[in-house]
């Protein structure tokens, strides 16, 4: 069922808000549209498409919470199908670059890719891991990482003094939790 203006404007709004059924009920109502949308258009598979509408539907949720997205020029499916071409692109042409201290704790958590249960096991870990590292580092990662939030939004959120001090920080939390990853998993047994 197609959204009208008014409530695609209204999901934008309760998803600000932090309402997260917004989001999901987004997220139900056009993958599987996307999917065949994106398989035909680009001879993707269905595991590339729906990688990349869940990139797309993060950058969505990024763009709302981080005030980028205040009004709709197109529908919602219009401007999300937009943002998942983009990623469908991107992806086809070049692998995602990551900042040196992000790339050393991926690569210590993807030592070996063809052992996927080991990979599997080292993210269980970096979650388990990621909630005992404690305050502020909990708040700043999940908010940099798995939230969207730019340095200056963190920073305002947290009550830093600037994004200097929050990318300082950040990194602190980042070589912590990448010591704690190679402690833990070369003292736990993951068969």
């Amino acid at each position: 069922m197609e959204q009208t203006y008014t409530e695609d404007q209204t999901l934008i709004q309760r998803i600000k808000d932090g309402d997260e059924t917004s989001l999901i009920k987004i997220y139900k109502e056009y993958r599987p549209a996307f999917q065949q949308w994106a398989q035909h258009s680009y001879r993707i598979d269905e595991e590339q498409s729906a990688d990349a509408f869940q990139d797309a539907v993060v950058c969505l949720y990024r763009n709302i919470v981080q005030g980028k997205l205040e009004s709709l020029t197109s529908s919602l499916k219009t401007y999300l199908f937009a943002i998942g071409k983009n990623v469908i692109r991107k992806k086809l042409q070049q692998p995602v670059a990551l900042e040196s201290s992000e790339l050393g704790l991926v690569e210590s958590l993807h030592a070996d890719p063809i052992d996927q249960f080991a990979t599997n096991d080292r993210q269980r870990l970096v979650a388990r891991l990621m909630e005992t590292i404690g305050e502020p580092c909990k708040s700043i990662l999940e908010l940099f990482y798995f939230r969207g939030f730019s340095m200056e939004a963190i920073a305002e959120r947290l009550q830093y003094k600037n994004e200097n001090v929050v990318k300082t920080q950040k990194l602190r939390c980042l070589t912590s939790l990448k010591s704690m990853v190679r402690e833990r998993y070369q003292n736990e047994d993951f068969v």
